[in-house]
């Protein structure tokens, strides 16, 4: 299969209302951990036995978004029939001094995007250490709108914040000032479920609130959380397994007619990777799938 037609067959699958990918967070973490090298065949492998169709690469060390990273990724997407959810990219959005050079970053990472056939660009946010919270979520918002627009008039891209535990970006109100203070038009919400109840909101409450801006979505699943954890990553389970209810929100996004990407953004594998994919597959095929029938 060439990129040519791999891109092309992969456009004309888009029609399809859920499509299921996996983060690489599972596969970078493990390599942390033991220190050992990781490249992209090996999670390519796993996904695509594990039986998901995307992968999301994301800003980090171990295998980083550089044109060589992603030159790598690309020819190795054909061979396992795979493609780009979507690209996670954090930066430090809150600083008005970095807007002058995240507009340029940005056709970076949008251009990955359009070269992989792909149409949703990821926003993690900043960390919280800001002296005004209000004024650090609006400077990020008027640069959030900026590149939103960009995304949309020049590359078809949508672009949606995920909300991290930890982040400027965390809790309800938080989420509630970025969205009231962007364009719908140019920026939208990519939550990450588990994410919101570590932030002390309700998944349920908080999708349907925002079920017209959805732009892409994690689902995490959690079995608890409390602040005395070193990691919350202690916690994170595969689906199916924590507190939840993805029941509820697939049947929001049915309401809504969502279609796109849903990646599983497992940060800790107590079984293997493959192993864990296949658990959350044989999750969404019995329990999900049926609800978006």
């Amino acid at each position: 299969m060439t990129r040519r037609s791999f891109v092309l067959s992969a456009a004309a699958a888009a029609g399809t209302h859920i499509r299921w990918g996996l983060g690489i967070v599972t596969w970078t973490v493990r390599a942390q951990k033991s220190k050992q090298p990781l490249d992209w065949p090996e999670i390519l492998s796993d996904i695509a036995q594990g039986g998901f169709e995307g992968v999301e690469p994301f800003t980090q060390r171990v295998l980083p978004i550089t044109d060589e990273s992603m030159a790598r990724l690309e020819g190795e997407l054909p061979k396992y029939k795979l493609r780009v959810a979507s690209i996670y990219w954090a930066d430090q959005f809150h600083l008005p001094e970095q807007h002058a050079r995240i507009r340029k970053e940005c056709h970076r990472f949008l251009g990955y995007l359009k070269r992989f056939g792909s149409d949703r660009l990821t926003i993690g946010p900043p960390g919280p250490s800001v002296e005004d919270e209000a004024k650090a979520i609006s400077s990020m918002a008027k640069i959030m709108n900026e590149v939103g627009k960009i995304a949309v008039e020049q590359y078809g891209i949508r672009t949606g914040v995920h909300n991290h535990v930890g982040g400027l970006i965390e809790n309800p109100r938080q989420i509630d000032q970025l969205m009231e203070e962007t364009d719908p038009r140019y920026f939208g919400l990519s939550p990450d479920v588990a994410q919101i109840f570590m932030g002390g909101g309700h998944p349920v409450r908080m999708v349907e609130k925002y079920k017209k801006r959805l732009v892409y979505l994690h689902y995490k699943d959690i079995r608890a959380y409390h602040r005395g954890l070193q990691s919350y990553a202690d916690n994170v389970i595969e689906l199916g397994r924590g507190v939840i209810d993805f029941p509820a929100l697939h049947r929001i996004l049915k309401s809504v007619n969502y279609r796109g990407w849903i990646t599983i953004d497992l940060d800790n594998a107590r079984i293997s990777p493959l192993e864990s994919a296949k658990v959350q597959r044989e999750y969404i095929d019995r329990v999900l799938k049926p609800i978006y029938a």
